[in-house]
């Protein structure tokens, strides 16, 4: 089993590797920032839950979420729907990650941005 720091290093890693360089300011972790500059993706694990038909595996849920740095709604609106396309792609070729769905939310109460659910499957670490 991967730990779940090794496994959000590998999202982040891979994920990248697939996007084209300079398209997205990355933020590895959930915080505020102050105004983003460009489009800003941002990384958490939000959950782990037991599989339901494998005894002994655990789906972390992630959450890629994408901001928009567009502050007016009709522009933001319109940039996310295109950020949504540059980056589903990518996410279906990642082969051990199942997309689940993206939610529209705001993030820090300005930015328009969606919150795109990610599982991975792992094994449960044992105990040394």
């Amino acid at each position: 089993m991967v730990g779940y720091a090794e496994l959000r290093a590998r999202l982040e890693n891979d994920l990248l590797a697939e996007i084209p360089a300079g398209t997205f300011q990355f933020v590895p972790v959930q915080k505020n920032i102050d105004r983003p500059s460009k489009p800003t993706l941002m990384l958490k694990l939000s959950s782990v839950s037991r599989h339901v038909a494998a005894q002994g595996v655990l789906m972390p849920t992630f959450v890629l979420t994408v901001i928009s740095e567009k502050t007016d709604p009709g522009q933001a609106d319109q940039h996310l729907d295109e950020l949504l396309d540059i980056l589903l792609a990518p996410i279906q070729r990642l082969r051990w990650v199942a997309f689940r769905g993206a939610d529209k939310v705001s993030f820090q109460s300005k930015y328009t941005a969606y919150d795109i659910q990610l599982e991975a499957l792992t094994a449960i670490k044992k105990a040394e």
